[in-house]
């Protein structure tokens, strides 16, 4: 007896094809061994690894790019921009603005890396750290919370607040790229998003160390540098990675902020 799917003689007795796997009578190839549901598992596992591996490898590029910045902030932006691919420069950005968010989360407990950040909010470094306590705890509390909100409530809150800070840059930087006709691509505006974000980063985990030995007059020093450096780089990023003009840069970087703290205000009224 012969596989009448792919010719080959078939033993006697035998209900598939040695060689194809194919029905005895010609059907369809008898299905793999693989553990039924084992398969299911196995395709979820090596779309984790592959997820791993490039979360690996964006990691990697991300301390590459600091390595860079560290040593020329504003004129190393366009140097490390130009080292990756579109993919790995979303990937890249992606990451920096992750930690921005988790860094802001970490500044629930203390009022260091709230200070550290004031310049974000227009204040001062420790009126901004005392009144973002403030209207946190009373807006955020819960009912019958007496005492307010608790530490795992307010970093929950202060991750979401850092989180859209980090995604309303990656969307300002969006705008201003249509209104003043730049030219670049989406990856481009999440990378400048991200490593724009790095100064206010270190900032604050500069602030969360200072506050806790009471150095809170530092912070104020450290929180104008950073935000003097993120304008910088801002202005840097316009030029060289969204295409913008250097006239229109200057009116560019304004809005940015502006709409940043719009998205902000806005979501700190929700709560």
């Amino acid at each position: 007896m012969f596989c009448g799917s792919c010719g080959k003689q078939v033993p006697e007795g035998s209900g598939f094809c040695p060689s194809c796997g194919a029905a005895a009578g010609g059907g369809a190839p008898r299905p793999a061994a693989t553990g039924g549901a084992g398969a299911a598992p196995s395709a979820a596992a090596a779309q984790r690894a592959k997820l791993e591996a490039q979360f690996k490898a964006g990691s990697q590029d991300a301390i590459n790019a600091v390595k860079i910045l560290l040593t020329d902030p504003v004129g190393g932006l366009a140097k490390s921009f130009a080292l990756f691919d579109q993919g790995r420069a979303l990937m890249v950005g992606a990451i920096f603005a992750g930690a921005f968010a988790i860094v802001v989360m970490l500044c629930a407990l203390g009022m260091g890396g709230l200070a550290a950040l004031g310049p974000l909010s227009g204040g001062g470094a420790e009126a901004a750290a005392a009144m973002a306590v403030a209207k946190l705890s009373s807006a955020l509390g819960g009912l019958g919370n007496v005492g307010g909100p608790s530490t795992a409530s307010l970093m929950v809150r202060f991750l979401v607040l850092g989180a859209v800070f980090a995604a309303a840059l990656i969307g300002a930087c969006v705008l201003v790229r249509i209104i003043f006709k730049g030219t670049s691509q989406f990856a481009g505006e999440i990378y400048l998003a991200g490593v724009s974000l790095l100064p206010m980063t270190i900032a604050a985990l500069l602030g969360i160390l200072l506050g806790a030995v009471n150095l809170f007059g530092i912070i104020s020093f450290v929180s104008i540098f950073a935000l003097v450096w993120m304008i910088l780089m801002l202005n840097s990023g316009c030029l060289k990675i969204l295409g913008i003009s250097e006239s229109k840069a200057a009116f560019a970087v304004p809005c940015i902020f502006v709409i940043c703290t719009v998205a902000v205000r806005l979501v700190t009224q929700a709560f």
